[in-house]
């Protein structure tokens, strides 16, 4: 699958941004929002991930910002002939590509670093990593995002909430290479989403099947 083309030209809020604000979502009801753009427009399986099944058997902020909102998983191989499938089998992390997705509701020029450097640690794992948002407010924001993203790699998406498919990636991730199967196992001993998300990935690895009911 080729990499995502979609890029949006401005981080200025438009009058649509400001209308939605004032419907009073919460950041819990961006989730599927953000899935069904996903499953839609880039063609990745996305799964959420509740911090609040953790074990939390490291004491109080023992696992502070070590969980994303929403994993992924985007299928390279589905066009591929089965029998490159078969043998792609033997390696089979090139067949994939694992993401992970901070979501905000706004971001501004008070919350725009914590935030930001939330999704850098939640996100070291996975070859692609995005921050999330709704709403964005003010050029100091922007300029702010831009600079970050531009040292850190992790991605913008500007979230339209009425209609997914208009969502737009406002800056791209920079892609790692390989995934870090170090920190995806830390995350698999805490957290029983996270274990659901990874075993989701296994079967595909084992059988080419994305099983695609199975995700959010």
């Amino acid at each position: 699958m080729e990499e995502p083309t979609k890029v949006a030209q401005s981080l200025s809020p438009t009058s649509s941004d400001i209308n939605r604000s004032e419907k009073l979502l919460s950041e819990h009801d961006l989730y599927p929002i953000l899935s069904e753009y996903l499953k839609q427009e880039l063609g990745v399986f996305s799964k959420r991930i509740d911090e609040r099944r953790s074990t939390n058997n490291r004491g109080e902020n023992g696992n502070r910002w070590l969980y994303p909102d929403i994993v992924g998983m985007e299928d390279l191989s589905q066009n591929w002939d089965r029998d490159v499938i078969d043998c792609a089998k033997e390696y089979s992390d090139k067949k994939t590509k694992l993401w992970s997705f901070e979501v905000k509701l706004k971001l501004n020029s008070t919350n725009v670093r914590e935030s930001f450097f939330q999704a850098v640690s939640n996100s070291s794992w996975a070859n692609h990593s995005y921050l999330v948002a709704a709403e964005i407010v003010g050029s100091i924001t922007s300029s702010e995002l831009r600079l970050l993203s531009g040292l850190h790699g992790v991605g913008l998406i500007r979230l339209d909430t009425e209609t997914p498919s208009d969502s737009q990636i406002v800056i791209p991730s920079s892609e790692r290479a390989d995934v870090d199967w170090g920190s995806i196992n830390r995350l698999v001993e805490q957290n029983s989403d996270f274990r659901q998300y990874v075993k989701l990935v296994r079967q595909f690895y084992q059988t080419g099947d994305s099983f695609g009911a199975m995700w959010d």
